[in-house]
């Protein structure tokens, strides 16, 4: 399935040279920011464990016994709603995807994103590789579909941020009064960082899914004097005119964008309703509208800090801070940020199972090296 072919078939996707020398400077850096955002990162993780009522914790981690296993379920059927969306897209595109093929590789890029800083770059260019090798969806198709997801996604981020402030107002605003002396600026925070996906996503629309974006980015790209550019160019200038044909057809297909926008949005939600029901495991009775307020504005927390994976140990701070003013108890606080992480590992565990299991170990070492 996953060819030896791959590092001189990844130009297309990342427009990079074949060989990725982590030796020179731009990679020193790229390695020791890594290094210094896990450091920091692990740092702010363990001030949260080690600030913990030690036995309480434990209480609190051991106390819903082998039903903890059940906190594995939401991330599953969230990741089946993310693979449904995308699957709309792809049969917008004209493609017979499946839930049953996508779902996989799903399951391996979201593995990459999360354990890799900047970790959607990886992940975008192993799905588009693993949607050639194992759908059979060519790679135009494939940075079309990806780029549609990321545009989707943040629509639907906007809508699920709005609904977490709106739903989840009282529970903000009493964290706003007992954290910055009055009950309004927190919610209305909240509320306005919904703009910032939503510009993100409209900008994505406007810039990476225009008409003729393509061809154009084809005719800029000739004017840069590499030879080996030229000459790649030169042989995929009817690619970019099919590209934006695919474009235009995917934009026009607005049910389709709309109900995938809507898988994307029941993924969200499900983000949200594994916390209620991790904390309910920890022991702690939180609400359900509190938790999707905390989510919604921790989302765009996790999505900015990219230089730590999946926002370790800034996120985990945040959880800290806020679930005690929500009426969560000193154990199941940090209960829950451990159970939040182990729930990680075990899911990334399996992403890169199923991506080597396929053959697809140089997918993810190279997809790993452009991020």
């Amino acid at each position: 399935m996953f060819t030896h072919e791959f590092p001189c078939r990844h130009r297309p996707v990342t427009f990079g040279s074949d060989d990725v020398n982590v030796r020179d400077t731009k990679g020193r850096i790229r390695i020791a920011a890594t290094i210094v955002g896990c450091v920091v990162a692990a740092t702010l993780l363990a001030r949260v464990v080690a600030h913990a009522d030690a036995e309480a914790t434990w209480r609190a981690l051991t106390g819903a016994g082998p039903y903890v296993l059940f906190g594995l379920v939401p991330f599953a059927i969230g990741m089946t709603f993310d693979a449904w969306g995308q699957v709309v897209l792809l049969k917008a595109l004209g493609h017979r995807t499946t839930i049953a093929q996508l779902l996989p590789v799903r399951f391996a890029s979201e593995a990459l994103h999360v354990t890799i800083p900047a970790g959607f770059v990886a992940a975008d260019t192993a799905t588009t590789l693993m949607l050639r090798d194992r759908c059979d969806v060519p790679l135009r198709d494939g940075v079309v579909a990806s780029i549609a997801r990321k545009w989707l996604v943040m629509r639907s981020h906007t809508g699920y941020i709005a609904v977490g402030a709106i739903v989840g107002y009282p529970a903000l605003a009493a964290v706003s009064q007992k954290w910055l002396g009055n009950g309004w600026a927190l919610p209305w925070i909240v509320l306005a960082s919904a703009s910032v996906p939503l510009a993100l996503s409209s900008g994505v629309a406007a810039g990476l899914l225009g008409r003729s974006t393509f061809s154009r980015l084809h005719c800029a790209l000739t004017r840069v004097p590499w030879p080996w550019l030229r000459r790649w160019l030169d042989t995929h200038h009817r690619e970019a005119s099919a590209t934006d044909s695919q474009v235009l057809r995917l934009r026009g297909s607005r049910g389709a964008t709309w109900l995938a926008s809507l898988a994307f949005l029941g993924a969200w939600c499900f983000e949200a309703l594994e916390s209620v029901l991790l904390l309910r495991l920890a022991g702690a009775d939180v609400g359900i509208a509190p938790v999707f307020a905390v989510e919604a504005g921790l989302s765009l927390v996790r999505s900015a800090v990219v230089i730590a994976p999946s926002g370790l140990g800034v996120v985990d701070l945040g959880y800290a801070t806020v679930l005690p003013m929500l009426g969560a108890d000193a154990g199941a606080a940090p209960a829950f940020v451990l159970l939040k992480r182990a729930k990680e590992v075990v899911w990334v565990l399996f992403g890169y199972a199923l991506a080597y299991r396929s053959g697809g170990a140089q997918v993810a070492r190279h997809s790993s090296s452009v991020a």
